[in-house]
């Protein structure tokens, strides 16, 4: 590990609920962190004392955040040569009393250029860094430390927060003998935590192990991170990340324009897209036009060998956009290909009444949900199908 050189963030698995995450969490010290809507940001100070900012996909970003530059040299502690962080930067509205913004305000910031940033002048959306893990530091890697370990040397690198600047993220800790699903007023407590970050424009919460097997595993999905967010927890839909691998022309009002889309899934084991569902709603007249534009000449292709589906539609796109989808519930198909043989020997997994939500700029194709994403949110879905193994 060398600071200037990212390294691949470590990834959360999904849950739908608290009570699933204590199943997990049982007889386990964790802790709860605010799951917040914004960028994820890896912050790198070099033996020059430089900063640098990388993004999910690990891509330099520090021309578009000399706010976030300064705010971290203002505030970390000199004695810290070199680190290297993981956190998440978030949209504020520092007048309204440093209320959190979306993905989408954060998103609309200049990007700065290669070779310049963005002027502190020009900045219409501030920031606030919500910091939550350390990786590196002063030349020793901290990756095989267990987490609670891991935030002592942060609140040495910063001795104090600075309320809209940059904060750690929001937290809250359940020791080893108090995690167990008997234990109600622990679940109230968790649950209160998961409502008030819901309320706070959080996407929900994190769940993270705090001594056994709580190292920082980069590129990984363990079962040491869970996510909780809205979208999964009954009565709020099911939300994925999805990747549109293909098209049809669509008819009447939206004849030359692609509708609707074919969605796909990703497996990291075989390398390979597996679609899910088909979504024609959700979208403006606006965005309909700029995927026109978008899908064209060679982002046009015949069906990759790493495309797995039973669908056939008019044109195949190049995985390159992810979309936030949200549905009803979860159902078994003989089309679809999602999580095949994880639930059923010889179908997949598609979602009922598909809506698209937003597009995840922040990421990219092989970061969307996977099909063992799918598959545990299919068998842990409140409205229970019965898998039968057969051909009907």
């Amino acid at each position: 590990m060398v600071p200037g050189t990212p390294i691949p963030p470590m990834l959360a698995r999904i849950t739908n609920g608290v009570v699933q995450v204590l199943k997990l969490f049982q007889s386990r010290a964790f802790t709860c962190e605010n799951k917040y809507d914004g960028q994820r940001a890896q912050i790198h100070k070099l033996v020059d004392g430089s900063i640098r900012i990388f993004s999910r996909q690990m891509k330099d970003a520090t021309t578009r955040f000399p706010d976030l530059i300064n705010v971290i040299k203002e505030l970390s502690n000199p004695a810290f040569l070199t680190f290297i962080l993981d956190a998440e930067v978030v949209a504020v509205d520092r007048k309204e009393g440093r209320k959190l913004m979306s993905f989408q305000e954060l998103s609309s910031r200049e990007r700065g250029k290669k070779d310049s940033s963005i002027t502190l002048d020009n900045i219409k959306v501030d920031i606030c860094i919500f910091v939550f893990d350390i990786m590196f530091s002063n030349g020793e890697r901290l990756l095989a430390l267990p987490l609670r370990q891991r935030r002592n040397y942060l609140k040495e690198l910063f001795p104090m927060e600075k309320p809209g600047y940059l904060e750690f993220a929001n937290e809250m800790t359940v020791e080893a003998d108090e995690a167990c699903l008997s234990n109600e007023s622990m679940l109230t407590k968790v649950n209160t935590f998961f409502e008030v970050a819901c309320k706070s424009s959080c996407e929900g919460i994190m769940v993270k192990s705090l001594d056994i097997d709580a190292g920082y595993c980069a590129s990984k999905r363990t079962d040491a991170w869970l996510k909780v967010k809205r979208d999964y927890v009954e009565g709020l839909g099911d939300s994925l990340d999805l990747v549109p691998i293909g098209a049809w022309h669509g008819n009447g009002r939206k004849a030359g324009w692609y509708s609707p889309f074919l969605m796909a899934c990703y497996n990291p084991d075989t390398e390979e897209f597996q679609s899910v569902c088909r979504v024609m709603s959700g979208f403006s007249d606006s965005f309909y036009i700029e995927m026109k534009e978008f899908f064209s000449g060679d982002k046009l292709s015949k069906k990759p060998p790493y495309y797995h589906t039973d669908e056939s539609p008019d044109m195949w796109f190049s995985p390159e956009l992810v979309w936030e989808i949200r549905g009803s519930d979860f159902t078994l198909s003989p089309v679809h290909h999602a999580a095949i043989g994880l639930v059923h020997p010889s179908r997949g997994i598609s979602v009922r009444l598909p809506r698209f939500i937003c597009s995840r700029a922040d990421r990219k194709a092989e970061d969307c949900s996977t099909s063992a994403d799918i598959a545990r949110m299919f068998s842990s879905q409140t409205r229970k199908m019965e898998v039968v193994d057969r051909e009907d």
